[in-house]
């Protein structure tokens, strides 16, 4: 069965619905300039792809984007064309939506420098700056009795 077709049931199938899954999780995070999740007028609007072409990404009816709409959101969210292809692994798509809703807290929190400056270091020392913070939240009370 080829992706743009329909199965008994008249729903796009699995394979069919990639684009839609892997589009409505990015749209799931929180736009860091509303504070929400993204809306497919505010996408719209910012990418210059019709909200209804959206919608219908979204719905999974529209299977097969073209490179443009692809490109377009892509550039928005800030993720490469492959995370749309079916070459990419859906581990892989999960890893970089959470790497983005990380790096998004990091800005909200204002500690992204800290991410920039640990690259690089051993895996002695990132423990070692781990154990600091850990150490940091439970004398401010941010954690818990069990956690850590």
């Amino acid at each position: 069965m080829s992706e743009g077709t329909r199965d008994d049931d008249g729903r796009t199938p699995p394979e069919g619905r990639r684009v839609a899954d892997r589009l409505n999780a990015l749209f799931a995070m929180v736009n860091s300039e509303t504070g929400r999740p993204y809306t497919n007028a505010e996408v719209a609007r910012a990418t210059g792809v019709s909200a209804s072409a959206i919608a219908q990404l979204r719905q999974g009816a529209k299977p097969n984007p073209t490179l443009k709409t692809v490109e377009a959101l892509a550039g928005y969210f800030g993720v490469t064309t492959d995370y749309f292809s079916k070459g990419m692994s859906d581990e892989r798509v999960s890893r970089i939506v959470a790497a983005l809703q990380m790096l998004d807290t990091a800005e909200k929190a204002g500690v992204e420098g800290l991410f920039a400056r640990a690259s690089g270091l051993s895996a002695d020392s990132l423990r070692t700056i781990t154990a600091v913070i850990e150490t940091a939240r439970k004398a401010e009370g941010l954690d818990g009795p069990t956690s850590g």
